[in-house]
């Protein structure tokens, strides 16, 4: 009994692992193909984090839309996308030039995108102005343009989107937040209150639009620092600006200000 059990042994754990390396080779075929030809719409794509995200979901094979506030950084992402995917698998990024803080032009560009595609499948509202400083010295008019771009733009450029989801009965809305939008930090008033009417919004909608198949995600991270340096054409991974989540605990988290 105990020679048998020493010759299965060996077997079971082949087996075992043979199981789970067929398992991650599925999960990675299916995590490409879930993107391929969904139609993506990514606000601030020339950040830190929307770079990273652009890389991935063009050499998933997505439809990218990639919106930002300056045409010459967009160009030079473009640039750095094309040059490093493989054209056969990839299509070429639509590129939109969109400020969220100008809720004025949104509609416009809502309707550019759906005129182009006929249809979005993933937003991604990544767009978002900081400001730090003492509530008495914060003017109220910027208060204002920190709520427009955190909170009245992403909302608005979803609910130009979202009738198109719900008619379609499929589409998903992803809200890169903050953890300021649950916990609230001395010297960023006007941020966490933007973030935390946008965590708000976005909860309300999910309990609304799941009976639409339509999801609604929140991403809430603590401290993200990324290396504002445009990778070269044909050569992404060599770039140095990689974002890197920086976790923190609770007792650093109340004596640092985060964003």
């Amino acid at each position: 009994m105990g020679v048998l059990a020493v010759l299965i042994l060996p077997l079971l754990l082949f087996g075992i692992s043979g199981i789970i390396y067929i398992y991650r080779a599925v999960g990675r075929l299916m995590s490409k193909s879930a993107v391929q030809n969904k139609v993506v719409v990514i606000t601030d794509a020339i950040s830190g984090l929307g770079k990273e995200c652009s890389r991935v979901f063009h050499s998933g094979g997505a439809r990218l839309v990639l919106c930002g506030k300056t045409w010459e950084k967009l160009e030079a992402l473009y640039n750095a996308l094309i040059s490093v995917a493989d054209p056969s698998v990839t299509f070429t990024p639509k590129l939109v030039l969109l400020d969220l803080s100008d809720i004025n032009c949104i509609q416009d560009v809502a309707k550019e995108i759906l005129d182009c595609y006929g249809c979005v499948d993933i937003l991604i509202n990544n767009a978002s102005m900081k400001v730090k400083g003492p509530v008495q010295s914060i003017s109220l008019e910027l208060d204002k343009k920190i709520m427009d771009a955190n909170y009245f733009g992403p909302i608005t450029l979803t609910k130009a989107l979202l009738p198109n989801m719900i008619s379609r009965r499929t589409g998903q809305v992803v809200l890169v937040n903050n953890i300021q939008g649950k916990l609230g930090v001395p010297f960023r008033a006007a941020y966490a209150a933007s973030k935390h009417a946008a965590q708000g919004f976005f909860d309300c909608l999910r309990a609304e639009v799941e009976e639409f198949d339509v999801c609604i995600s929140t991403v809430s991270p603590t401290f993200i620092r990324s290396y504002h340096v445009q990778p070269e054409p044909g050569n992404w991974e060599a770039s140095i600006w990689k974002c890197k989540v920086r976790r923190t605990n609770e007792s650093q988290r109340s004596s640092r200000s985060g964003g």
